[in-house]
């Protein structure tokens, strides 16, 4: 979904429930605001923007009680000022941070890199540069500023529960070949040694041992567990290079998250992660990276550096 931001998202998922709740379909709604099924389809999910005046009449139609109604109001005007303001980062991409900032828990998965909360600032810089975009030094200062004060969650605040699993490809590639882009990635290796201490965060690795799992074939997955209120209760965004999008149906949500679940049972367990991690920055960590003829004699040592 394009060009949405928070505010229209927490709108149209509540103006959804509320439709439900009521009993009716997309098509009551568009009769009674004499539109199109599609309008009311893209305004619940937060793709288009819902003025005052359709809010109030569906409100109407829902049988939503004054207090509730004049709330949705306010917010559908919250909503249209924000469409006009300017932000310095892609609308979907917005979107998700600002959702992040009001979960209560999360849940991530990464085939790729270390997830964005973990990542230490040189790391991030690095993914950053050489993601194949043309980018100033000026837009990726503020995009890394971006990521470092998304991660003020997991090293300040211990309220956010933040659950992640990644594949063991993520430690193995290293920024670059060069001695100070290998010293990054060992830097951000110890990072994740000490983000396996926070109790509020768990950390699972699924190993090259593992071979073939179930959901490897989602690149990067955010699930959000959010607040309270006037907004979605669980939202789940997938990133990756061809596509970005959110996923808004409660089953297709539910889905991710058993794959998830099974991803978790795979992997090492949180403990086993730890030592993983410290066998791995010492450098005396062997691992299968293919598979060997029958007959082949022990395991290949991948050496740090």
């Amino acid at each position: 979904m394009t060009g949405i931001n928070v505010l229209r998202w927490e709108l149209g998922s509540e103006l959804r429930t509320l439709r439900l709740a009521a009993g009716k379909s997309i098509a009551d709604a568009a009769r009674h605001l004499e539109c199109s099924d599609a309008k009311i389809s893209r305004m619940e999910n937060g793709q288009r923007g819902a003025v005052a005046r359709d809010v109030r009449d569906l409100c109407k139609l829902y049988g939503v009680p004054a207090q509730r109604r004049d709330q949705l109001i306010s917010l559908s005007r919250e909503a249209v000022d924000a469409d006009k303001g300017t932000t310095p980062i892609p609308a979907k991409y917005s979107t998700f941070i600002a959702l992040e900032s009001q979960a209560r828990s999360l849940r991530n998965y990464e085939m790729t890199f270390v997830p964005g909360l973990l990542q230490t600032e040189r790391y991030a810089w690095e993914t950053i540069t050489r993601n194949g975009d043309s980018r100033d030094e000026a837009d990726v200062e503020r995009l890394v500023q971006i990521r470092m004060d998304r991660q003020k969650r997991i090293w300040n605040d211990s309220s956010l529960k933040a659950h992640f699993v990644i594949d063991e490809n993520v430690l193995w590639r290293p920024a670059g070949v060069d001695g100070r882009t290998r010293a990054i990635r060992e830097e951000q290796i110890d990072r994740l040694i000490r983000a396996t201490g926070l109790d509020h965060v768990t950390l699972q690795v699924i190993p090259y041992v593992a071979g073939f799992y179930q959901g490897m074939e989602g690149a990067t997955i955010h699930l959000l567990n959010l607040d309270d209120g006037p907004k979605t209760g669980s939202a789940c965004y997938i990133e990756g290079v061809f596509r970005e999008l959110f996923v808004r149906g409660h089953g297709e949500i539910a889905d991710i998250g058993a794959k998830f679940a099974a991803m978790a049972d795979t992997a090492l367990s949180a403990l086993d992660t730890r030592k993983f991690l410290m066998r791995l920055l010492k450098g005396n960590y062997e691992h299968w990276s293919s598979a060997r003829p029958q007959g082949s004699s022990g395991l290949g040592k991948v050496a740090m550096s």
